[in-house]
């Protein structure tokens, strides 16, 4: 049996509670942090002490700080990756009504919001509201002292049961990320057209009237573009990533068709290819967690993105969109090389 007696300081109660009867034992969490978030030093209520009078009762040193110790010693952890949580308190609240001269009736009301602990904004989880209803001697203070301990007992004993069911499936409960980027081979259509190795560019692919308005001979719209949607898998965060490389015919057009203009469009392509695959390498040596995973993955893409444009800006103004056929052999030399996974040249290129 856990009390501690009321005590008595004019007109003011201050209840305690002890560690929980029956801890909770290799928890996957650990309560590192409670804030009150009711208004600033508000008592938890009005209670009869004594025939008619009425006293303001008070928690320990202040809820936060009384409840964060009960949450520490109530709850033991002996697992490494345990969960970091903050518990808010948004009610803790006691009232009493007399009965009789000698007995008062009580209601107490909890309502707790638990989050995730990390680097960033706290991640909200679930909330618990939970109370007792009781009947007590007036000068009985440990009978109330007694409802708020089983009270916040049974609040966490809810939470743990609640935090175990969800440990493997509730994202926001994920310890560890795995990126797997899926190298599809994605049908072409009359819409859009996939890089493949197996099949090069085609002058019907330019299917758009030439513009009146530019003095190229062709042009080419080409893209790159990645997609993925997390789910999560025993307790991990899977995250799968599709990269897409892919040309508009309906954007893409052509006057004078000839093989040397076909193969200046054709490295077009190509750049993006290469970058995709300079990306895919990227994502696979990135150090990622279920906190920096999506800012990771997200500013690669757009690096890798930013490199595709500079990229093109680079071929095109020093082919002169293809008039200097010398440098248009030392392009196509560069990007065979890139393709095959050499990315020396290219980098040169891109750090001048």
């Amino acid at each position: 049996m856990l009390s501690i007696s009321g005590r008595v300081y004019s007109q003011n109660v201050t209840f305690g509670f002890k560690t929980k009867q029956e801890p909770i034992e290799n928890a996957i969490f650990e309560i590192i942090e409670v804030q009150d978030g009711r208004k600033v030093g508000e008592s938890i209520g009005k209670i009869y002490t004594q025939g008619t009078v009425m006293s303001t009762a008070q928690i320990g040193d202040g809820v936060a700080q009384t409840l964060k110790n009960y949450f520490k010693t109530s709850v033991k952890s002996q697992n490494e990756t345990k969960q970091a949580i903050l518990v808010n308190v948004e009610q803790f609240e006691i009232k009493e009504t007399k009965s009789t001269n000698t007995v008062a009736g009580g209601e107490l009301k909890l309502k707790f919001g638990f989050y995730v602990k990390g680097s960033f904004d706290p991640i909200h989880l679930m909330d618990y509201e939970g109370g007792m209803n009781y009947r007590r001697s007036i000068n009985r203070l440990d009978l109330a002292e007694r409802v708020i301990q089983q009270a916040l007992d049974n609040s966490l004993d809810y939470f743990n049961q609640w935090i175990n069911s969800q440990a493997l499936n509730n994202r926001a409960l994920a310890g560890s990320v795995r990126l797997i980027i899926e190298n599809k081979a994605f049908e072409s259509d009359q819409d859009t057209v996939f890089y493949d190795f197996k099949r090069p560019l085609k002058w019907s692919d330019f299917t758009n009237r030439p513009k009146s308005s530019s003095s190229y001979n062709a042009m080419i719209f080409t893209s790159l573009a990645m997609e993925g949607r997390p789910f999560v898998e025993d307790g991990s965060i899977i995250m799968p990533l599709i990269i897409k490389v892919y040309m508009l015919p309906g954007q893409s057009w052509v006057r004078d068709k000839n093989d040397y203009s076909l193969n200046h469009e054709q490295r077009h392509f190509d750049v993006v290819r290469v970058v995709a695959d300079r990306l895919t390498n990227n994502l696979q040596n990135l150090d990622v967690n279920p906190e920096n995973y999506e800012a990771l993955v997200n500013d690669a893409y757009f690096d890798a993105y930013r490199e595709m444009n500079k990229l093109q800006e680079l071929y095109d103004g020093q082919t002169s969109h293809g008039r200097k056929r010398d440098i248009q052999e030392r392009w196509n030399r560069m990007l065979d090389m890139a393709l095959k996974g050499d990315y020396t040249a290219l980098e040169n290129v891109l750090s001048e």
